[in-house]
C-alpha cells in the first residue's frame, strides 16, 4: 500500500489540487504503476534465481549426464571390469592348480583316485585306485608309487599287465579303466605326509597325484605335476615286462 509520501513523490510537490474523483484516479494509477514495478522486480529476482538454479542443475545435469544409460554403462563397464576383473582374475584361476593342472588330457594318463592305508607288519599296506588310459601292453599304467614330500621314493608297486577289462572297454578317453591294487609294506608313520602317484608306460607321470597321511587321509594335490621328482622314474624296481 502506497503512503502519502510515495504519492507525493510520484505526483510531484507542484501538483495542483484535484477533485476527489481525479485524485482517486491518479492514486489508483500510481498504485498500479508501483505494483507493476514490484511485479517486474519480483520477476527479475525469480529469473535471477532461476538462472542460478539452472546453472546448478546444468552442472548437476552434466555430472548426471555422464551416467546416462549409454554412458553410465561405459563407465560402469570400465570401473567394474577393472576391479572385478582383478577379483575375477584372483577368483577364476586356482592358485594351487598351476594352470590346467597336473593331468594333460591330450596325452595318455594315469590318475590316482583313492588311497586307503592300513597297518601291517613293517609299515602300512596301501590300497591305491588308479584310473588310466590303458589299451593293452602298448599303453598302460605300469606302476604306482609313494614319495616323501621332498621327492624320495619310498615304495613302488609294479603293475604287470593292462587293466582294460576292469570296465569292459579299451577306449583310452573313456573315464573308467579304474582298478585298485594293494602294495606294501610302505615304510612310513601315521603322521608323515606322503605323495601317491601313478605312472603310464608311454607318457610317464601324467595324472592326478594325491597327498596325505595315514592318520589324516588323502586328497588331490593339484600343485604336483609330472615334473616333480621326475628323476625317480629310472629307479628300481622296474617292470620286467607286460603280460597282456
Amino acid at each position: 500500500m502506497l503512503t502519502v509520501r510515495q504519492l507525493r513523490s510520484c505526483c510531484g510537490p507542484s501538483a495542483r489540487p484535484q477533485s476527489g474523483y481525479q485524485s482517486l484516479r491518479m492514486s489508483l494509477r500510481s498504485a498500479e504503476s508501483a505494483l507493476a514495478v514490484v511485479v517486474l522486480l519480483g520477476a527479475a529476482f525469480v529469473n535471477c534465481g532461476g538462472s542460478d538454479s539452472a546453472t546448478g542443475n546444468a552442472g548437476a545435469g552434466g555430472d548426471a549426464g555422464t551416467r546416462t544409460p549409454g554412458q553410465a554403462g561405459s563407465e560402469t563397464s570400465t570401473g567394474t571390469g577393472g576391479s572385478s576383473g582383478g577379483g575375477a582374475g584372483s577368483g577364476t584361476i586356482d592358485p594351487s592348480g598351476g594352470g590346467e593342472g597336473p593331468t594333460d588330457l591330450g596325452r595318455p594318463y594315469a590318475n590316482v583316485t583313492a588311497v586307503v592305508a592300513t597297518p601291517t607288519s613293517g609299515g602300512y599296506t596301501f590300497d591305491v585306485s588308479v584310473e588310466s588310459a590303458d589299451l593293452d601292453c602298448s599303453q598302460y599304467a605300469n606302476w604306482w608309487e609313494v614319495l616323501s614330500q621332498s621327492g624320495a621314493l619310498l615304495y613302488r608297486r609294479i603293475l604287470e599287465h593292462s587293466h582294460t577289462d576292469e570296465n569292459g572297454t579299451s577306449d583310452p578317453d573313456a573315464p573308467g579303466n579304474t582298478f585298485t591294487r594293494s602294495g606294501g609294506p610302505v615304510d612310513t608313520t601315521a603322521d608323515e605326509v606322503v605323495l601317491v602317484r601313478a605312472h603310464i608306460s608311454t607318457e610317464g607321470y601324467n595324472g592326478t597325484v594325491m597327498r596325505g597321511s595315514v592318520a589324516q587321509g588323502f586328497a588331490e594335490a593339484p600343485d604336483i605335476d609330472g615334473t616333480f621328482a621326475a628323476d625317480v622314474e629310472s629307479e628300481d624296481p622296474q617292470p620286467a615286462g607286460c603280460l597282456f
